[in-house]
């Protein structure tokens, strides 16, 4: 770390609101007496165009920071599950966008959970309702996310909120709960979807090791001023590959080179884990950013592309074919910008015994031109790759 930090414990007194409130305001913090001096681990989970970062921190606690879409939530669990969690004992929603929350229902209703924080942002769709629903169900309340709250605080570990600082906002990622972790030297920053308006409203000192890039790599976010404050080792864009909003902006990502910041992207780098012992981190992908982004996935997959009709024009037929493993049952996802495809003929199959199995389905006419990602699991392993549509 190139600055020793010394931190202040700061202690708001909070509003009790009502009971009819699933949101309970409080101002304790979750205490840790030992503290073994392990590594800490942050996992940037590929969610596609949403985030999901799980935390382990050194005291063998874990903390999730939202969920992606709700159509992505089983790369979450599987993750989780494959590191063998059962227990999550702080669960995050940043903000109430499908991107983020859609996947923490089902988070919810597979693990056990110790905490919920959540900023008092509220909307109308049935994925956020919803939530609050299982949330209640479970007998969970949440606590109010916002600057000031302290999650945990030990000698060599602290996790606490640093925005947001107002209590009103027109534009709903303002709202984002922005998290600042502190490991002995190394810090971590995880900025959810907070635009520059909320980063200018931070007051706490935020200059870190790693940082989760905000709202994608949008430039609604990572002022100048702001990413000159942070100055990083490494920036990590949580993004989909081919996505219709143009993320990540290659301004941010020459922002944050200009100030020797490493830049990591989900679409390009896969999971992305981040290793410190307190006074090194070391972040890495686990897919290969130099190859070919279309056709690249985990290169431990067993999932190998045979042929993809791409580029293909509007209301025509699709055939993706791959060889996998033999008598193997596969499923596929082609994202658009509205969500999964529903077509007929992305079905679930079974491999034939030497591991082939194709799909054919119809683009919709419906569809704008764009890239989109095909995406295919055996509930193991998962690949993805690009189609291309044109008029």
């Amino acid at each position: 770390m190139r600055k020793i930090r010394i931190v202040f414990l700061t202690c708001l007194c909070l509003l009790v609101v009502g009971c009819a409130n699933p949101f309970v305001e409080s101002n304790d913090m979750t205490s840790v007496s030992t503290f073994s001096g392990d590594t800490l681990r942050v996992n940037y989970i590929d969610v596609g165009q949403g985030d999901s970062i799980f935390i382990q921190l050194p005291n063998k606690e874990t903390m999730l920071i939202d969920a992606g879409e709700a159509y992505e939530v089983d790369n979450v669990i599987n993750y989780l599950n494959n590191l063998g969690i059962t227990k999550i004992d702080y669960a995050v929603g940043t903000h109430p966008h499908t991107d983020h929350i859609g996947g923490l229902e089902e988070v919810i209703n597979t693990f056990d959970i110790g905490s919920i924080y959540m900023p008092r942002a509220s909307s109308t769709s049935k994925t956020y309702e919803d939530l609050l629903t299982t949330i209640s169900n479970k007998g969970l309340k949440i606590k109010t996310a916002k600057s000031g709250v302290v999650v945990l605080d030990d000698d060599n570990l602290k996790l606490e909120f640093i925005a947001p600082n107002s209590d009103s906002y027109s534009e709903l990622n303002n709202y984002s709960a922005v998290l600042k972790l502190t490991y002995l030297d190394n810090t971590f920053l995880f900025m959810g979807d907070a635009e520059t308006l909320s980063e200018n409203e931070i007051t706490s000192n935020v200059d870190a090791d790693v940082i989760k890039v905000g709202h994608h790599g949008s430039d609604s976010s990572s002022g100048i001023e702001f990413v000159r404050k942070v100055s990083p080792e490494y920036a990590i864009i949580m993004v989909g590959e081919g996505n219709s909003y143009n993320h990540p902006y290659q301004s941010i990502i020459d922002r944050y080179e200009s100030v020797g910041a490493k830049v990591l992207r989900t679409d390009l780098d896969g999971n992305i884990v981040c290793d410190s012992d307190g006074v090194d981190v070391t972040c890495k992908g686990d897919k290969d950013s130099s190859s070919d982004s279309s056709n690249s996935n985990n290169s431990t997959s067993n999932i190998n592309l045979v042929g993809l009709t791409s580029p293909i024009s509007r209301g025509s037929d699709v055939t993706v074919s791959i060889k996998g493993l033999p008598n193997t049952t596969y499923d596929i996802d082609v994202i658009y910008s509205s969500g999964p495809s529903k077509a007929s003929g992305l079905e679930d199959k079974i491999s034939d015994s030497e591991g082939n199995v194709s799909w054919t389905f119809k683009v919709s006419s419906n569809v704008k031109p764009g890239t989109y990602e095909v995406k295919i699991s055996d509930g193991k392993d998962s690949a993805s790759y690009s189609l291309e549509v044109n008029d």
